[in-house]
């Protein structure tokens, strides 16, 4: 059952919406913004409901920070991937700031004081033209599609402004197998590719460079592997990792990925372990080739949590930096628990989620690691994601 209802919108909420009240119920809202008075579409609102979800079909009173949408296929009621776009660019960036200062005050207990930076060339891009890694879904006719939130129908693509030019290209250009997934991928060294089936994607490698404060490292990855789809977000990770971590003594990098952290770090002689799951029982493929040049480095192919239980108590770690990037969902408390009992004066933090970076930020509390800062990266233009870089000191 549908309906609609006239709400003033209040702030921002972790996940894209915006929360208001009605009738004394939370309403998440999409597509409005913060002191916005809009005519909201309920898709569900049974009476005995804790909150209720709702599209904006229409503004009465507009924010000044409401601005035309850069991709009409994906404004209110299309397809999903620039939920933001109706959001200045500033103002995107304090919104997240928002959300990043009510996770931490809500869930870590302590204030969040950095700020939400944008990366290199966005402004001058209007936040567009961005994305390195594109996906969709191929159509009754084979041509790339994406789904309405909420509805499960899909439509063709038209364009993918957020897409840096060449993968926008390639990607509205595929054809494949009816439900098949389209996955491209453009590198920064300009190798092109589409890849429809897993198989193909993992035997497909390609080459990147990564240019950050220090230098320019090359890296070989696989068209499967992951990789941060935003073009500067390789360099702009690795500068900040960089600063964080201490001026000596080695580097446990955990959930390494395919090297992208640990290889910086082993060139300038530190030594590191880097730790991701095995692949087929062994350092998965890109991290030991990306690595194998280093002395310094070792690849280890294990389940992080397992690794730390298991292998690294067997190591000295009192004077060395703990480096994670974990998964969406954070490091949560077991593996949180075995990071702590080694140790370490410092550990770094890379997190894509707010609320699972302040809920770890608790638990690293509650073994005695403080906060010493976080700063945010704006490197999902046009998005509610954001990428944050904390850093940790053992009392």
């Amino acid at each position: 059952m549908t309906s609609r209802i006239e709400v003033e919108v209040g702030a921002p909420a972790h996940g894209g919406h915006c929360v208001a009240r009605y009738d004394g119920r939370a309403v998440f809202v999409r597509h409005a913004l913060p002191g916005e008075r809009v005519i909201v579409e309920v898709a569900d609102d049974a009476p005995d409901a804790r909150f209720w979800r709702g599209d904006t079909i229409e503004v009465l009173e507009a924010s000044p920070d409401r601005v035309e949408h850069p991709w009409p296929e994906a404004a209110a009621g299309g397809i999903g991937g620039a939920e933001l776009g109706h959001v200045s660019l500033p103002a995107q960036r304090r919104w997240k700031h928002a959300v990043l200062v009510e996770a931490f005050a809500r869930f870590a207990g302590v204030p969040f004081a950095g700020q939400v930076n944008a990366a290199p060339g966005d402004d001058a891009r209007g936040g567009l033209a961005y994305r390195t890694r594109v996906s969709a879904t191929a159509g009754d006719d084979g041509r790339p599609t994406m789904t309405v939130p909420g509805t499960g129908e899909r439509r063709s693509l038209v364009e993918m402004p957020l897409a840096v030019s060449g993968a926008e290209t390639a990607l509205l250009k595929a054809r494949t197998e009816p439900g098949a997934r389209i996955d491209v991928t453009a590198t920064s060294t300009g190798e092109v590719v589409v890849t429809t089936t897993g198989r193909e994607a993992r035997r497909l490698w390609l080459h990147e460079r990564v240019a950050y404060a220090r230098g320019e490292v090359a890296y070989r990855v696989r068209a499967s592997d992951f990789w941060q789809v935003h073009r500067a977000a390789p360099g702009v990770l690795v500068d900040a990792v960089m600063s964080r971590i201490l001026p000596d003594g080695p580097v446990l990098d955990l959930y390494s990925g395919t090297g992208l952290l640990a290889l910086p770090i082993a060139r300038l002689g530190r030594p590191v372990v880097a730790v991701e799951a095995p692949d087929a029982g062994k350092a998965p493929p890109a991290l030991a080739a990306n690595l194998k040049a280093r002395a310094e480095a070792d690849a280890v192919g294990d389940d992080v949590r397992r690794y730390l239980t298991r292998s690294a108590p067997a190591r000295e770690w009192d004077a060395a930096t703990i480096v994670l990037d974990p998964p969406r969902s954070g490091a949560k408390a077991r593996t949180i628990d075995a990071i702590a009992a080694l140790g370490a004066p410092r550990i770094v933090y890379v997190a894509c989620d707010p609320v699972a970076l302040a809920r770890d930020t608790a638990l690293l509390r509650s073994h005695g690691y403080d906060l010493r800062e976080a700063d945010a990266f704006d490197l999902f233009p046009m998005t509610h994601h954001v990428e944050t870089v904390a850093s940790f000191d053992l009392r």
